[in-house]
């Protein structure tokens, strides 16, 4: 895995503390996602609860997760019995409740554009637009949403080119186990992860 993966986790699960945030109420649940990027596919499972985070990724020895309440993340590799903690940049819950919205997404806005059906549910879908520096730049993007869920369940890029959505969702209290920091692994920099997976790479090759 190259160093621009591993800040594109860190940036997914920003991205998902963010959306969190805005809700103002702690969300419980467990799902599987769907990350589509051009003609690369990756799944896995979440598990969030209130100000943290898990990911697992399918077919890959790497687990993410996110302690905003820490302001830390983990990247941890159980096979290899190693992790790489790195500081978290996001939005901390808590904060953003106080202004309601998460600070410096920019003027969110949504235009509803009716419903439709995705994984047997019906849901509402919107073109969303983020504004930046008092308008001088802009991001768009659509989104579909739940009665019954407060975060997206898909998210896509106006080309469709990029896209993120939950599947088997399911609302329920989660382990406190499952965000805690790694015990018994050796706590690694980003530079000694490069050297190890250039090493794991070689061993690989070699079977």
């Amino acid at each position: 895995m190259k160093l621009r993966r591993m800040i594109s986790i860190f940036a997914t699960a920003a991205l998902l503390a963010a959306a969190i945030a805005a809700q103002a109420a702690a969300l419980d649940f467990s799902a599987e996602f769907i990350e589509k990027e051009g003609k690369t596919e990756r799944k896995g499972k979440i598990y969030m609860t209130a100000e943290k985070s898990r990911f697992e990724m399918e077919g890959m020895d790497e687990i993410e997760v996110t302690r905003a309440d820490k302001k830390v993340m983990w990247l941890i590799f159980p096979k290899k019995r190693v992790y790489v903690e790195e500081e978290f940049f996001g939005v901390i819950p808590g904060d953003a409740a106080q202004s309601g919205l998460p600070k410096g997404t920019g003027d969110l806005s949504r235009e509803d554009l009716g419903y439709e059906t995705v994984d047997s549910y019906r849901l509402k879908k919107y073109l969303v637009t983020v504004k930046y520096n008092k308008g001088e730049t802009e991001d768009r993007y659509y989104e579909w949403r739940r009665s019954d869920f407060p975060i997206p369940v898909k998210m896509e890029s106006l080309n469709g080119a990029v896209s993120y959505e939950y599947k088997k969702i399911k609302m329920a209290p989660q382990d406190p186990s499952l965000f805690n920091e790694p015990k018994n692994y050796k706590k690694i920099s980003f530079e000694e992860l490069e050297k190890l997976e250039a090493e794991w790479a070689l061993e690989k090759k070699k079977k």
